[in-house]
């Protein structure tokens, strides 16, 4: 290991030899806590030092790079708390999406969750809205679909919004393998995708 590379371990508060997750985990919280954007209401002295911070911390990690596997480099939008309202930063500490939102979640099939008004709705990458805030709650995506709660029932939509299994559950789950976890009243059964569910080996058909 080179004196560049020990130097860089220590950029990111890690000691020597760290493995790839730890390397790549250290690197995203150092993010968050140095990110420009959160000292805005701090001193410009205060606020040349968080940039510089990260400016160490980015370089630290690119430095490392070469120990992390090729698919753990790829660039992530990072939820980010600006104070208040929440936005996404890439990996090396720029903000992407501003601070828009009072709650998000991780993307996941290139779509995030977040609360705007009060409504659960799924932004792209670019920031814009692919699915208008309108839900209760919401699940994430999975398999193309992710589980919304309207109007007290829950249903599933697609990646454009449309619904592909009308609200009826009490309680739904992300499909596996083509399949849900759900409760209709006071049964529990496995959804389909084509809106069938099987209950104990019972089989409904999907509204």
């Amino acid at each position: 290991m080179t004196e560049e590379q020990k130097r860089a371990f220590e950029a990111l508060e890690l000691e020597p030899g760290a493995s790839p997750g730890q390397v790549r985990e250290a690197y995203l919280d150092l993010v968050k806590v140095w990110h420009p954007d959160r000292h805005q209401q701090e001193s410009q002295r205060l606020r040349k030092r968080a940039e510089q911070k990260l400016k160490e911390i980015t370089a630290a990690y690119e430095k490392l790079a070469g120990l992390i596997a090729p698919a753990a480099t790829e660039p992530d939008l990072i939820p980010m708390d600006f104070g208040g309202s929440w936005g996404y930063v890439d990996a090396r500490g720029r903000t992407v999406i501003h601070p828009l939102f009072s709650q998000v979640r991780p993307f996941r099939e290139s779509l995030a969750a977040v609360v705007m008004v009060e409504k659960w709705g799924f932004i792209d990458k670019a920031g814009g809205f692919r699915v208008t805030p309108l839900y209760e709650e919401c699940g994430d995506f999975h398999e193309g679909l992710a589980a919304v709660k309207w109007y007290g029932r829950w249903g599933y939509i697609d990646t454009a919004g449309l619904f592909v299994i009308q609200p009826r559950f009490q309680e739904a789950g992300p499909f596996r393998d083509g399949r849900a976890e759900v409760r209709l009243g006071p049964r529990h059964g496995l959804l389909e995708k084509s809106g069938d569910v099987e209950f104990h080996h019972h089989r409904l058909d999907g509204a």
